[in-house]
C-alpha cells in the first residue's frame, strides 16, 4: 500500500507541475498577444485582377488580425476551404486592404466577390507574395478560337433583359472581376447585328466557355462584350449570288483567318468565266485602271470595320487578277497595329505577307516616328534597331525566308521602319533563305493566325508536266479534291514530308480549303504555294489516375487508394484534384499516334510534386502496424496561423501513422499501369491514343506511428516535417 501511495504522489506532483506549466504557458501568451499591435492598414493598390486570391485553408476568416486581443473567428478553415473548391465563380475572392503586425506577420483584409464573406486572414511574413491563408487565383482563363469561332458571323440567341450569363454581354466573364458587371443590360435593340468573336476563354471554377464579340458595323458597337458562347447563334447568310459580270473579292483577317466581309467588283461587258487580269510571261496583272477601283472599293469597306490605310500587295492585286467573272476570290488583310506601335509586316519578293511584328518602346506617341531625321537620312536608335532585328528573326525562323543575304537588317530596311509613325505600319521585302530552283515548286505551311509551320522543297519528276503533278506524287493523292478523306490523306502526305506535326487540313473553313486550292492549281517551278493547315487538336495520354500505397496494403485485402495525401511540395489537396493537374501536364500530352517515354512521364510527376507523397491515418485498425483510416481534409484541417498544426484538435493527444511514399516509373512494370497491366512497352514508351487511359500509380514506401501529444510533434506544418520527426533518431 505505501507504494501506492508514493506512486499516486508522484503522479500528483507530475500533474501539478504540469497545470502549473501549462497555466505559465497561457499567461504568457495572453500576455504576448495583448502586445501584439497594428503598425500599417493601407489599401492594396496594384492592378485588381492581381488580387483575386483563394483559400488555403490554413489560416481562418477574423473581424480583425488574429493574433490581435480580442480577435474573433468569422469563419473556420473547413468553410474557406469549401469556398476555395467552390465551382460558382460569384465565390471567386479579393484582397483589398493590407495590414502588418510589430510581430511582423501580415494579414489581408478580403471578401468574397458576392460579399458574403468578408474578414482577416493571416497572409505570411511578406508583402511581395500571399502566403498563409492566401493564394494568387486565377478567375478566367485565356483560350484559343475554334475554327468555328474564328470564321463564324453571330447574333444574340436570346434577347432581353435577363443577367443569366447568356441574353446580355459582360464587360468581363460574369463574376471573374470584382464589382465588373454588364456592358448592357437589354439586348432587344441587338436583335439583327451581326457579331464576330475575337476572344475565347473558360471561368476556371465554372468551366464554361466564354467569348468576346464585336459588331461588325461599329455603329452598333454598343454591346460589344463577354457572353456564354451558348448565348450565340449563326447569323443569317445574307450572301447573294454573284453577277456573271461580277468578282466577288472575300477579304479575311491575315491574323486569324476570320471572314470580314466582301465586296463585289463588277465590269461592263465581261463575260461569266473569264479572269478578271492578264498573265504576261508568268505573272498576273490587274489592269490600272481595275487596280485602282479595286483598291478604292476594298479600302472603303475596311475602314469601317477599323482596318484602315489598307493598299493593295503585288501578290494580292496577282490573286484579284486571277479570279473569274461569276466566281470568288480571297485575300488575307493585316489588321492596323495595336496602340503606340509600329507593326512590321514581313513580305516575301513577290509581296505576299508571310507574318508580322508589333514593335514599341517607353518614348511610343501615336503620331510619332519611330526614328529620326538626320540630314536626308531616317535612322533608328541603335537599341531600337538591335530589338527590333532580332524579333524580325525570330518571326522568320522556319519560312524559308531571311531580312537579307546575312540575315541583318539593310540600311533601306531600316530607313522604311524609322520613318513609320507609331499607330502605322510598314511592309519590309524578305529574300529566300535558299533560293527556289526552276525545277522546284516550295509548299511553305502557315497556320490560322499566319505563323509559318514550316516548309519543304519539292523537285521535278522526270514525268511531271506541271508544279501540281509534283505535289501530286508526293501526296500520292489528290490535295485539290473535294472529297475531305482525300484532301487530309494528301495534306497528311505532304506535312510528313515536311516534317510537320500536329497539324491536319480537318477544320478549315471553305474560304481558306478555297484559297489553298487556288494556290496549288496556280503552282508554278521556281515558285513558292502557302498553304494554311488547322492545328490538330492536342490530346491527353490519361484522363484519370488513382493513387495507391501498394508496399503498406494488407495481404488478402483490396488495395485502398490514397484519396487526401501531400505532395513533395508541400501542397495537400484530394486524388482528384491532383488526377486533374497530371492528365493536363503538357510532358503526357500531344497529338494522336505521339509517343510518350517514361523520361516524359518522370518529368510530369516531378513539377506536379508526385514524385514522392505523404498521407496520414489514424491508429484505428487491426493489425495495428499497419494504421487504419485514412485522414481527409476534414482531419488536416487545422489552423496553422493559430493553433500551430494542421490537424484537427481532435488529434492532439492521439496516436497517428504518417506515411512517405515514392514511386519507381520503368519500362514494362506495372508501377504506371492500365488496372494491373504494364503502361510502358518494354522500350519505355506508350502511344496518345483517341481518349485518355485511366491509369494506376503504385507508390512503394513505409509508415511510422507518432503520438501527437508528445514534444512538439502536433505542431506541425506538413505531413513531411512529421514524417521527418517521426524517423529522428
Amino acid at each position: 500500500m505505501k507504494i501506492h501511495i508514493k506512486e499516486s504522489a508522484v503522479i500528483s506532483m507530475a500533474a501539478l507541475g504540469f497545470f502549473a506549466a501549462a497555466g505559465i504557458s497561457q499567461s504568457t501568451t495572453v500576455s504576448a498577444k495583448s502586445r501584439v499591435k497594428v503598425t500599417s492598414n493601407v489599401k492594396l493598390r496594384t492592378d485588381a485582377s492581381s488580387r483575386n486570391v483563394t483559400f488555403t485553408g490554413k489560416a481562418a476568416l477574423f473581424n480583425k488580425a488574429s493574433s490581435l486581443k480580442s480577435a474573433k473567428k468569422k469563419t473556420t478553415t473547413v468553410t474557406l476551404k469549401d469556398l476555395a473548391r467552390s465551382n460558382k465563380s460569384s465565390q471567386n475572392v479579393r484582397a483589398y486592404r493590407v495590414a502588418r503586425t510589430n510581430q511582423g506577420k501580415v494579414y489581408y483584409k478580403v471578401v468574397t466577390f458576392d460579399g458574403k464573406y468578408r474578414g482577416w486572414i493571416y497572409g505570411g511574413k511578406s508583402r511581395s507574395k500571399f502566403a498563409g491563408g492566401l493564394k494568387t487565383y486565377q478567375t478566367f482563363k485565356q483560350g484559343t478560337l475554334t475554327n468555328d469561332m474564328a470564321n463564324g458571323t453571330f447574333q444574340f440567341a436570346n434577347l432581353g433583359t435577363a443577367n443569366d450569363n447568356q441574353t446580355v454581354t459582360y464587360k468581363q466573364p460574369a463574376w471573374t472581376q470584382y464589382k465588373v458587371g454588364r456592358q448592357v443590360t437589354d439586348s432587344r435593340s441587338y436583335a439583327n447585328v451581326n457579331y464576330k468573336i475575337d476572344r475565347a476563354g473558360t471561368r476556371t471554377r465554372e468551366g464554361d466557355q466564354w467569348v468576346h464579340i464585336y459588331a461588325i458595323n461599329n455603329g452598333n458597337s454598343g454591346a460589344d462584350g463577354w457572353i456564354l458562347y451558348s448565348g450565340l447563334k449563326s447569323a443569317t447568310n445574307n450572301n447573294s449570288p454573284i453577277a456573271d459580270n461580277a468578282v466577288r473579292i472575300n477579304l479575311v483577317d491575315s491574323a486569324t483567318g476570320a471572314s470580314l466581309t466582301s465586296v463585289d467588283y463588277t465590269k461592263s461587258g465581261a463575260t461569266k468565266g473569264a479572269t478578271l487580269g492578264t498573265n504576261t510571261n508568268g505573272v498576273w496583272q490587274l489592269a490600272s485602271t481595275d487596280s485602282s477601283a479595286i483598291q478604292s472599293q476594298i479600302a472603303t469597306a475596311l475602314n469601317r470595320l477599323g482596318y484602315t490605310g489598307f493598299t493593295l500587295t503585288q501578290g494580292q492585286m496577282a490573286a484579284i487578277a486571277q479570279g473569274t467573272f461569276g466566281a470568288s476570290v480571297t485575300i488575307s488583310v493585316v489588321k492596323p497595329t495595336i496602340n503606340k506601335a509600329v507593326r512590321i509586316v514581313l513580305t516575301d519578293p513577290s509581296g505576299n505577307v508571310i507574318n508580322y511584328v508589333d514593335y514599341t518602346n517607353n518614348k511610343a506617341v501615336n503620331g510619332q516616328t519611330l526614328g529620326t531625321l538626320d540630314g536626308s537620312t531616317w535612322k533608328l536608335a541603335a537599341t531600337d534597331a538591335s530589338a527590333i532585328q532580332t524579333k524580325l528573326v525570330d518571326a522568320l525562323k522556319g519560312t524559308s525566308y531571311q531580312l537579307s543575304a546575312n540575315n541583318t537588317l539593310t540600311a533601306d530596311q531600316q530607313s522604311l521602319i524609322a520613318q513609320t509613325t507609331f499607330g502605322n505600319q510598314v511592309s519590309i521585302k524578305t529574300v529566300a533563305v535558299n533560293p527556289i530552283k526552276d525545277n522546284e515548286v516550295q509548299l511553305s505551311f502557315v497556320d490560322g493566325t499566319g505563323q509559318a509551320v514550316g516548309s519543304v522543297k519539292l523537285t521535278k519528276g522526270s514525268s511531271d508536266k506541271t508544279a501540281l503533278d509534283t505535289i501530286k506524287a508526293v501526296s500520292v493523292s489528290d490535295p485539290t479534291s473535294s472529297d475531305s478523306a482525300t484532301l487530309k490523306k494528301a495534306y497528311a502526305a505532304l506535312l510528313t514530308k515536311a516534317g510537320i506535326k500536329g497539324y491536319t487540313s480537318d477544320g478549315l473553313s471553305n474560304d481558306q480549303l478555297a484559297a489553298n486550292t487556288a494556290a496549288l492549281k496556280a503552282a508554278d517551278y521556281g515558285k513558292d504555294v502557302k498553304l494554311v493547315v488547322a492545328k490538330l487538336p492536342a490530346k491527353a495520354l490519361a484522363s484519370k489516375f488513382s493513387f495507391f500505397d501498394h508496399a503498406n496494403q494488407i495481404i488478402g485485402t483490396a488495395d485502398v487508394p490514397v484519396d487526401y495525401f501531400e505532395n513533395v511540395n508541400g501542397k495537400r489537396d484530394t486524388d482528384v484534384n491532383f488526377s486533374k493537374a497530371l492528365a493536363a501536364d503538357t510532358n503526357i500530352n500531344g497529338y494522336l499516334g505521339d509517343s510518350i517515354s517514361v523520361k516524359q512521364f518522370e518529368k510530369a510527376l516531378e513539377d506536379q510534386g508526385l514524385t514522392t507523397i505523404y498521407y496520414a491515418a489514424q491508429d484505428d485498425k487491426f493489425p495495428w502496424t499497419f494504421g487504419g483510416t485514412h485522414m481527409g481534409a476534414n482531419d488536416l484541417d487545422g489552423d496553422v496561423s493559430a493553433d500551430g498544426s494542421i490537424f484537427n484538435s481532435k488529434y492532439k493527444t492521439k496516436n497517428v501513422w504518417v506515411y512517405k511514399v515514392t514511386i519507381s516509373v520503368k519500362a514494362d512494370t506495372n508501377s504506371v499501369g492500365i488496372g494491373d497491366k504494364a503502361l510502358f512497352d518494354k522500350d519505355g514508351n506508350v502511344t496518345i491514343g483517341d481518349t485518355g487511359k485511366e491509369l494506376t500509380l503504385r507508390y512503394i514506401g513505409e509508415g511510422h506511428k507518432i503520438n501527437l501529444g508528445e514534444k512538439n510533434n502536433y505542431k506541425v506544418s506538413s505531413l513531411q516535417q512529421l514524417y521527418q520527426l517521426a524517423t529522428a533518431k
